[in-house]
């Protein structure tokens, strides 16, 4: 057998060499494995979405439609960067076999770059275009980690517990952010402003006339990391030793240079392309369902990464809201995804996966088109006037506000059912022994397809000069990744213990 592979399967292990998947979404591996979301998952909402990237495009990149596209940059091109590597960190993974390694890597350079974003301000040390470069580094690294992490995911249990073990992950790490945005709210945000319900002083000194609430939350999800990690390195088995015993050197030589590990003789850029020409087409001939459902994700996974990245920048700079309001808005939306997070693993359990994607995309479509209907002076494509204050309130006092706001709910759980869905239908169609390398590819759907999604709403505000018209961009992206998802032909059940 040649060891000059680009990319493929790491051999079948023997049974002997792996360790029974067996255990419930309160086991102890269920529950390590899920814990880790609770550890990251903060950083996505308090970083990329609802505290620091609304002040990073109002305050480092200009505001409005300046500070949307800028922000629509940097999850590009980092996703672009993740994009090129990320399926083949998956393959060496099947080939070598230990993940943790590599993940406490990623993990500690997500946390120089979170702890960094402390200095992040207009007049130094970090301005606009290193602030973007950390940016784009923590979201490769976040990229990196959960391919990685979703690769271990039919370790943590039984085959029937996956989806709930699943949908457990992103629960856990919605309602741990509602407390950490909680937390920013009534203890650093409010302290101090005379509202009825805001306390008289702020639980750690701050000075909010240089953002430094904002620009803390990196460092406080840094050390959030930090601690929370440690039950998943004590607790969650490492998954299989790898078929070839490689070390993880070997098995990047292997795939990167496609080096004879007996005659240390590695192939040209021609034949190595060649090999990797042949290997995608193996894997549409072989795996066309799974190929086929990898391709839809892609899209709608675009659209998804958008809608989550860009949502909050949107309410700030196109509704005009406050600070304070748009985190009253991300407390709600990661509340409500928390839920989200259950209906998506009752759904595959009660339709099956493809179907529950199918209902959960569908909604979001339409729940979307709904949010754009929506200005600050009219509601529904401008039929209802909307922007005379109904109640006396320093936040959200119009029925547009109050509209948008409420909306957060089904979008909410829409999404992050969707995510809970999606990843348990690439472990419900892909073959088992190549799960890793799948899940390299499905990162493409996840977490790499951060820059098209963006970076089409990106395109169309700067030519259009219109935030609805780029913010549109996203329902035709959700709605081509359902057309395609339709056509994937997987079965309905697969629960066996």
């Amino acid at each position: 057998m040649s060891d000059t592979q680009v990319v493929g399967p790491a051999p079948a292990v023997p049974e002997s060499e792996t360790e029974r998947a067996d255990g419930g979404p309160l086991g102890i591996k269920g529950l390590a494995w899920a814990i880790f979301e609770g550890a990251r998952n903060p950083y996505y909402n308090l970083i990329v979405i609802y505290v620091f990237a609304p002040y990073f495009a109002k305050e480092l990149a200009g505001g409005g439609e300046h500070g949307l596209s800028l922000s629509g940059l940097t999850v590009t091109l980092a996703g672009i960067a993740t994009a090129l590597t990320a399926p083949f960190l998956g393959v060496i993974a099947d080939k070598a076999g230990r993940r943790k390694p590599p993940i406490a890597f990623f993990m500690t350079l997500m946390f120089i770059c979170s702890f960094s974003l402390w200095w992040a301000r207009p007049d130094g040390p970090l301005t606009m275009w290193p602030t973007m470069a950390v940016l784009a580094i923590a979201y490769c690294c976040y990229g990196y980690s959960e391919v990685l992490h979703n690769a271990m995911l039919p370790n943590a249990g039984r085959p029937s517990a996956l989806p709930y073990i699943s949908g457990l992950g992103l629960s856990m790490g919605n309602i741990l952010s509602v407390g950490i945005l909680i937390f920013f709210l009534f203890g650093l945000l409010l302290p101090g402003t005379g509202l009825p319900f805001a306390p008289a002083k702020q639980v750690i000194q701050l000075d909010r006339e240089t953002f430094a609430p904002e620009r803390f939350a990196g460092p406080f999800v840094a050390v959030w990391m930090a601690v929370l990690l440690i039950p998943f390195f004590l607790f969650m088995p490492d998954g299989i030793k790898g078929g070839r015993s490689m070390t993880w050197k070997q098995a990047a030589a292997d795939v990167f240079r496609g080096e004879d590990r007996h005659s240390g003789k590695a192939q040209n850029p021609f034949q190595r392309a060649k090999v990797l020409l042949g290997y995608l087409k193996g894997l549409f001939k072989d795996h066309p369902q799974t190929m086929r459902f990898l391709v839809a994700r892609t899209i709608y996974a675009d659209a998804m990464s958008a809608l989550l990245t860009l949502g909050a920048v949107y309410a700030g700079t196109f509704l005009g809201w406050s600070g304070v309001e748009i985190l009253f808005f991300g407390i709600t939306g990661v509340l409500f995804g928390a839920v989200g997070g259950f209906v998506g693993g009752y759904l595959d359990r009660l339709l099956g996966p493809k179907l529950a994607l199918v209902w959960e995309i569908s909604a979001l479509v339409i729940l979307l088109l709904a949010q754009l209907s929506i200005t600050p002076d009219a509601l529904f494509f401008g039929l209802l006037p909307a922007n005379t204050p109904i109640w006396d309130s320093p936040f959200f006092s119009t029925l547009s506000d109050i509209t948008y706001f409420l909306f957060v709910i089904p979008v909410a759980i829409a999404v992050v059912a969707s995510i809970s869905s999606s990843r348990y239908m690439l472990v419900h169609i892909a073959p088992s022994e190549r799960i890793g390398e799948f899940f390299g590819l499905y990162a493409i759907a996840g977490t790499v397809t951060v820059w098209m999604g963006p970076g089409i709403v990106s395109l169309l505000t700067w030519l259009t000069g219109n935030q609805r018209i780029g913010m549109g961009g996203i329902g035709f992206m959700f709605l081509a990744g359902l057309i395609i998802l339709w056509k994937v032909h997987a079965p309905k059940r697969g629960f066996e213990d």
